[in-house]
């Protein structure tokens, strides 16, 4: 998304302070951070946001985002777990903020709700703040987080936020629900019970009274606090007026109020009234709307009746779902950060972030999957010249699938570059460099790239010669493995 200049610079201004920490000490720790790599990565993501801007710009957001890796507000994040719960620790915080569970999704909703204040909850606010910051820059483009948002009432939190007294904040909530809203509006029946608790999530919000109160303030301004303020507001308000209509099917609609309609009505009436420039379709829009008010609405039925409700929250919530659930999407996400980072020639992060994506994963990783991640692992290695590690991860992305034709030339290409003094070791290595290229070349018999590196493992072996009185290892044989379809590069990453 496009960030006007003057947003940008006041979100740096908010970034460049971090959160509170001893110096020295506290980054000292940050590096000895399991996220500290991969961290390097996400980074690269969010300026990549910034490109464009000026200078100075782009700078502030990076050291205050460096700085929020380096000291996370473990005391205020603490005010996000349940009472009684283990003190948040470095690593604990510095994943919600930067690489989050879709449970963790829990932890900005609460965030966003906080009632706070620049003079008596100042640290407090600041660290909501920079939540919305990486929520808006980041999380906000991963669909399933955002999914795992709104069905744990995220929506509600977004809404909180209008009411702060700070026009970037406002600007930021008002297109994170526009954005979380859009896909939710479609006035067709639910189809699984997952989306009826989603539909759920939005009746709540437009029969909640912060919705219409927060809303009304912002278009009964005289002017316009950020842009299109006064525009977007009543398009969201006049959507959840038609959303809130009875459904054809609907067999209990009631007539009932909105909560605080009266602010709304005023708001819109001074908004008629007054000389904001808006189109002539928004005016009119306002128009039709303020007749609406002053009638008594029907409403439709809630999307999910108390029974159903606690049978959806069950399914969506229970352990052992959200566990898998999970597991599942950290090791996606952290894959794809992981291909990311290499695509940008950040090789140590991408290494990093795939090893993170195989831990987060856990027991719930499939065997392809696994094949795939330990294979772009050893890619990466290839990069930075560790040719031992990079054999270790093509070892272990072979044993997950022997048929994985990248694995099996990136093993050959380790094997090859690593030198050993050893004549034995040597000549091994080039045996083992023979079978990985002769693996590689049954599975992707076309490639150029696979022919090039079994001819340099066989001419390794020739200029070895043989080893006298040394028994050499059985050779892998490349019959058992099966033939998968030729890969399009064997350099690209999965």
């Amino acid at each position: 998304s496009s960030h006007l200049p003057h947003r940008a610079q006041s979100r740096a201004r908010m970034d460049l302070q971090g959160g509170e920490g001893d110096g020295a000490d506290v980054a000292s720790a940050a590096d000895l951070s399991k996220w500290r790599q991969a961290f390097d990565a996400v980074l690269h993501q969010i300026l990549a946001e910034y490109e464009g801007q000026e200078g100075k710009i782009r700078a502030a957001m990076d050291k205050g985002m460096r700085r929020l890796f380096e000291t996370p507000y473990l005391v205020e994040m603490q005010d996000l777990k349940k009472k009684g719960s283990v003190s948040f620790d470095l690593e604990e915080a510095q994943r919600v903020l930067f690489f989050p569970l879709l449970s963790d999704m829990s932890y900005y909703v609460t965030a966003f709700g906080l009632r706070t204040s620049e003079v008596t909850s100042r640290k407090l606010q600041l660290m909501k703040f920079k939540m919305l910051s990486v929520f808006y820059t980041l999380h906000r483009k991963d669909g399933t987080l955002m999914d795992r948002f709104v069905h744990s009432g995220g929506l509600g939190g977004v809404v909180e936020l209008l009411a702060e007294d700070n026009a970037i904040i406002k600007s930021q909530a008002l297109e994170l629900l526009i954005e979380l809203l859009s896909p939710l509006m479609s006035l067709q029946p639910a189809t699984s019970l997952r989306q009826r608790h989603l539909y759920y999530q939005v009746f709540l919000l437009f029969r909640s009274g912060p919705f219409w109160k927060h809303l009304a303030a912002i278009i009964a301004e005289p002017a316009e606090i950020f842009p299109k303020s006064h525009m977007n507001s009543v398009r969201i308000v006049a959507g959840a007026i038609g959303w809130l209509r009875p459904m054809e099917a609907d067999s209990s609609p009631e007539a009932a109020s909105i909560p605080n309609g009266e602010l709304m009505e005023s708001a819109l009436q001074s908004f008629l009234d007054g000389r904001v420039p808006v189109p002539q379709d928004i005016r009119q829009l306002a128009q039709d709307m303020l007749l609406e008010f002053r009638d008594v609405p029907v409403i439709r039925s809630a999307p999910l009746p108390s029974t159903e409700l606690s049978k959806a929250r069950a399914a969506i919530f229970c352990v052992d779902a959200e566990k898998r659930e999970c597991a599942a999407h950290a090791l996606q996400s952290l894959r794809q950060l992981g291909n990311a980072a290499f695509g940008a020639r950040l090789f140590w992060a991408a290494e990093a972030s795939y090893r993170l994506a195989l831990e987060a994963g856990g027991n719930y990783t499939q065997a392809m999957d696994a094949s795939l991640i330990e294979s772009n692992r050893a890619q990466a290695m290839l990069k930075v010249g560790h040719n031992r590690e990079a054999a270790s991860a093509a070892k272990k992305a072979l044993d997950h699938d022997p048929g994985n034709a990248k694995a099996a030339y990136r093993y050959a290409l380790a094997m090859l570059g690593h030198k050993e003094r050893c004549p034995v070791e040597a000549r091994r290595q080039a045996l083992e460099a023979v079978s990985a290229a002769e693996l590689a070349s049954q599975l992707s018999p076309k490639d150029p790239k696979v022919a090039e590196a079994l001819q340099q493992a066989r001419e390794r072996v020739l200029q070895l010669g043989p080893v006298a009185d040394k028994a050499q290892p059985e050779e892998a044989k490349p019959e058992e493995a099966q033939t998968a379809p030729a890969a399009a590069s064997l350099d690209s990453m999965d």
